[in-house]
């Protein structure tokens, strides 16, 4: 029988403890959400504030508003600005000291019906390589870690020993990449840039996937989304013998929100990607339409994978959760919905293969 694995959870430590890198990972998390879904409240009343505090002048660091941004408790960013605090719910209230211990993971992963997740390694949840390695070490079967550089100098030397380390020592399966990184240089470099080819060499060195997190979150946002996959096309060129995974599919869905008559395209830039052999694309269509009343029940959604799966074939797609960040918007078992009972259109190998079949094949089980 085949597992069902998901390829986006998430474990990390309380999200304050690391006072190591709590401001690079402060600031770029402020980037990363300064046009998110959820909005920014007045802690006095609740209520929306309409004016983009957290958006600053141009893109990156060097522009950034100080706002004093803090991770608060109970899934909350905090921030302070002209003297009012303010907070984003980024994580849902039961995230009460904003952790995600590898045993809340499993347990979660068992009520769901889990078998195995994918840990996605964003530094916005912290630099996890030890600690990541000692979830996997302690639930080998059930856990695959992604390991992480810092994008915008990745290809420097100490970088490339740190992924080396992940990878030949504490037992990282893949790499985790996000484009958001550059956001500590102002978006001076992308993945195209000459630095980065040591790293891409190493990659294909230690024969590891990479899975990728077109986040830049550059103004405007949707505009900014179809030129990094058209950025990735490019780096598929240069890198054709190395497997990928697009993390965050189809992220216009959320991004071109505000554009009805076009939010549910497949853009022709994914779409050549996923034409690339070795190529794959993670579905978490419930958070991309997470503006709908309950979008695991979407039609809209539900004929995005149909013509996914009748243009590309089921086994270019994988199902991921984002879980605990979920259940801001669904339940972990309801994020199974869309493909365990309204894609009536797939077959009993089909939905295997989206559901996990896809990824045991990246990550099979060591015997």
């Amino acid at each position: 029988m085949t597992a069902v694995f998901d390829a986006h959870v998430h474990c990390f430590p309380p999200m304050g403890d690391d006072d190591t890198h709590l401001r690079v990972r402060l600031a770029e998390l402020q980037h990363h959400v300064r046009f998110h879904g959820q909005g920014v409240r007045r802690t006095s009343d609740d209520s929306i504030v309409t004016e983009p505090v957290l958006a600053g002048g141009r893109d990156g660091i060097s522009w950034q508003p100080d706002v004093n941004a803090r991770f608060g408790k109970f899934g909350r960013l905090e921030f302070t600005h002209g003297g009012e605090d303010l907070y984003m719910q980024w994580m849902p209230p039961t995230m009460w000291d904003m952790s995600s211990p590898a045993e809340y993971m499993i347990a979660q992963m068992d009520y769901a019906g889990v078998d195995r997740g994918f840990l996605q390694h964003d530094r916005l949840y912290g630099y996890l390589d030890d600690f990541f390695a000692d979830c996997v070490s302690r639930y080998p079967d059930r856990l695959v870690a992604g390991a992480q550089v810092d994008e915008w100098r990745g290809g420097e030397p100490d970088q490339l020993d740190r992924l080396r380390r992940q990878v030949q020592e504490l037992g990282a399966s893949a790499l985790y990449f996000s484009t958001g990184g550059f956001f500590h240089n102002d978006f001076s470099t992308g993945v195209n840039h000459e630095s980065l080819k040591p790293l891409w060499n190493l990659v294909g060195d230690l024969g590891i996937p990479i899975h990728w997190s077109p986040c830049a979150m550059k103004i405007p946002i949707d505009d900014d989304y179809v030129r990094e996959l058209r950025e990735l096309n490019e780096w598929a060129d240069n890198y054709p013998e190395i497997t990928s995974v697009l993390t965050h599919g189809l992220s216009n869905i959320f991004l071109e929100k505000h554009k009805p008559e076009q939010r549910y395209r497949i853009p022709p830039e994914i779409a050549s990607l996923l034409e690339r052999r070795g190529w794959y694309m993670e579905l978490m269509l419930h958070l991309m339409a997470a503006d709908l009343e309950f979008p695991p029940y979407s039609s809209d959604l539900r004929e995005v994978v149909r013509a996914l799966v009748n243009r590309f074939g089921a086994e270019k797609l994988t199902w991921g959760s984002d879980m605990p960040c979920c259940e801001r918007t669904v339940t972990y078992r309801q994020s199974r919905i869309l493909f365990d009972t309204q894609c009536e259109f797939l077959t009993a190998d089909q939905r295997a293969a989206i559901m996990g079949g896809n990824l045991e094949k990246l990550y099979p089980l060591q015997p």
